[in-house]
């Protein structure tokens, strides 16, 4: 007889509920059958967690396929990101939590003790015996962590509380928390802010985000590793799905991170040297990243980022190579000069890295090189009413744009 382990709220890979509340909230299309890449016994633990955590946001509906779920919320109208309870449940052992307070009860009020010390006092005070390296690695991820301060002497490492608290910090501890209650609501590593102010029974009441992309608390992790990774000059393993699920492993050196302003998406920019170019992932494809050596070249690679950077438009570096070709982007405008001023200050500010300028009286020209024109598309569109001629380099940019035209306006013209 098989003997099936008992169902648990709290979670030990939160890779596994990550996708699952990835797949919620961006694919809610999804049903119970479509998540093939486990057991339907697994989808069912995970929506059941999924449902107890978020259970004011959970949406059901209907289709021919069966019951689709997906997490829905309008994000610019709440003060904490409920997906952060992901971070509140990872699992523990009796020793994790019986660890947990013996060691902070030992070193309160204590001047600073070695393993040996630590150890001795745990088994005098409380009756209970753990071995030495076992306490030295509890004491090694509180110092990773903050709750505990390594003093370095010439016998041996001793260990003490961290004093970082709100008193010690700021003299008006309220203020320190409208600065935690901001924090909270902030991306990336909001989740930090969160957990202060549980720690401290603080809620947020005072910080709204109009535009709150609260799904990418679930690429912290992911991005943490990559900023280590950038921080430390190393090449990582990225293992990445696609939009299909298919994983692909990717050995690359990270460079600089890019974020859209108009859907939050994140990317990390890449030198991926098996294929001698630079290249963007979606930090929500990434599942996985692991950081590997030191990578030699790595400021001839950000030096070659730096003077290809002024030809991307968001985070797209087309298909060209390194040293490959860009394209040339030109509009011809009508502006009045009186009345749309704004038109003009419009197109200098978010150009980027274009040049505009006057050829006649209410005529204006925008001009810019980039290795993806398609980038710029629908930014381009915004100006549909004054754009003269769009001319372009690669002849299929300029054709696809006045197709675009043409389709808008047989569809108004039918629907007239």
């Amino acid at each position: 007889m098989i003997k099936m382990s008992a169902y648990s709220e709290l979670i030990k890979n939160f890779d596994k509920i990550r996708n699952y509340m990835r797949d919620f909230y961006i694919y809610g299309y999804k049903t119970r059958s479509d998540f093939e890449y486990k057991s339907l016994r697994t989808y069912d633990n995970e929506k059941r967690r999924i449902e107890s955590w978020l259970k004011n946001y959970i949406d059901f509906s209907s289709s021919k396929k069966g019951k689709q779920i997906s997490i829905s919320c309008d994000s610019g109208k709440i003060y904490e990101n409920p997906l952060y309870n992901a971070y509140f449940s990872k699992s523990f052992t009796d020793n994790d939590i019986e660890l947990h307070f013996f060691i902070t009860d030992v070193l309160k009020n204590s001047a600073p003790l070695t393993v040996d010390e630590i150890t001795d006092k745990i088994f005098s005070q409380y009756d209970v015996y753990f071995e030495p390296q076992t306490i030295r690695i509890k004491l090694k991820e509180y110092a990773s962590e903050g709750i505990v301060r390594i003093i370095k002497n010439k016998k041996a490492h001793m260990f003490e509380l961290c004093t970082d608290c709100p008193e010690n910090i700021c003299d008006d501890s309220e203020k320190f928390f409208d600065m935690i209650r901001f924090f909270s609501q902030s991306a990336p590593f909001g989740v930090i802010g969160s957990y202060i102010l549980r720690q401290y029974d603080k809620i947020n009441r005072t910080f709204l985000i109009k535009h709150n992309f609260i799904v990418h608390t679930l690429e912290d992790n992911v991005m943490l590793s990559l900023i280590n990774a950038i921080d430390e000059k190393k090449s990582v393993e990225i293992v990445h799905f696609g939009k299909n699920e298919n994983r692909t492993v990717i050995n690359a050196v990270p460079v600089e991170f890019h974020i859209s302003l108009q859907t939050g998406r994140r990317y990390i920019i890449t030198y991926v040297d098996k294929i001698k170019r630079f290249n963007s992932f979606r930090l929500d494809y990434i599942k996985k990243v692991k950081i590997l050596d030191e990578c030699s070249d790595y400021d001839m690679i950000a030096e070659k980022y730096a003077a290809n950077q002024k030809y991307c438009w968001g985070s797209s570096f087309g298909s060209r190579r390194i040293s490959g070709n860009t394209q040339k982007l030109k509009i011809t405008l009508l502006i009045d000069e009186e009345k749309e001023d704004f038109i003009i200050k419009r197109l200098v500010r978010e150009g980027r890295n274009g040049t505009v300028s006057r050829t006649e009286k209410n005529i204006y020209t925008y001009e810019t090189e980039l290795f993806d024109v398609c980038e710029a598309s629908p930014w381009i569109k915004t100006f549909i009413g004054r754009i003269i001629s769009v001319e372009c380099s690669d002849k299929s940019v300029s054709e696809k744009f006045y197709n675009d035209i043409f389709k808008m306006d047989r569809m108004y013209q039918k629907g007239d």
